[in-house]
């Protein structure tokens, strides 16, 4: 998979792609991160990417044309058909992300994040986008509350999204039998679990766990998801 980021500050997700399975996936070529910064689309002397909103002074906004240029050229630099990527905007919206949205995405061979800053981004991004890609273009928001860096927000998707991508995680059972299932409707949650040693604080390991017999430990993983 392709991951194309469009942020004003990338040098935010050094150690984010530096560290554990994402690094080791980037090894690996299973998964190949790029950056774009729109500054470079900026075309007056200073590359000043924000200006005073219209009728309300206190916040500055993010101009539609370079945040527009840098997913076209993205577009264009990578060749790409209309069924190859998605463009993912992490912002406020009617749309929660969620578990479907991670599955429907780690099928996808090219990403591309816009992360924003400032107020938000003039609207006539989206009306753009809206128009050009409307079967690509994606606001999502992870829930009803604000960020300062949707960077943050765009590695929490990430997260979720590349860890559904084979060989990222080497067992894939750990991601096919978990909490929000697409084959239990996403209405289920993990069983607990446990480890060494068998007591702990007076509580203890359950039996059937201890016992090695796998029909009941199996049956025991069914009765004990937890229904949301």
């Amino acid at each position: 998979m392709y991951i194309h980021i469009i942020s004003l500050f990338p040098e935010i997700f050094d150690s984010f792609f530096s560290v554990s399975l994402l690094k080791k996936s980037q090894k690996k070529w299973v998964l190949k991160v790029n950056f774009c910064n729109p500054r470079q689309f900026c075309t007056d002397k200073h590359q000043q990417i924000d200006d005073e909103i219209y009728w309300w002074w206190a916040w500055m906004l993010i101009k539609a044309e370079p945040i527009i240029e840098a997913v076209e050229s993205i577009i264009e630099k990578n060749n790409l058909k209309n069924s190859d990527f998605k463009i993912i905007f992490p912002s406020p919206a009617k749309e929660i992300f969620n578990q479907k949205h991670s599955y429907t995405f780690s099928k996808q061979e090219h990403l591309i994040f816009v992360c924003w800053r400032y107020e938000w981004i003039d609207y006539r991004w989206e009306l753009y986008m809206q128009k050009y890609y409307p079967e690509q273009f994606k606001k999502i928001s992870l829930w009803q509350f604000i960020l300062l860096w949707w960077e943050v927000a765009t590695m929490t998707m990430i997260e979720s999204i590349t860890r559904l991508i084979p060989w990222v995680i080497k067992e894939s059972e750990s991601w096919q039998n978990e909490s929000y299932s697409l084959k239990e409707n996403m209405q289920n949650l993990e069983e607990p679990n446990y480890t060494r040693p068998e007591n702990v604080k007076w509580f203890s390991v359950p039996d059937v766990l201890l016992n090695w017999n796998t029909e009941e430990i199996l049956k025991r993983r069914k009765n004990n998801s937890i229904s949301i």
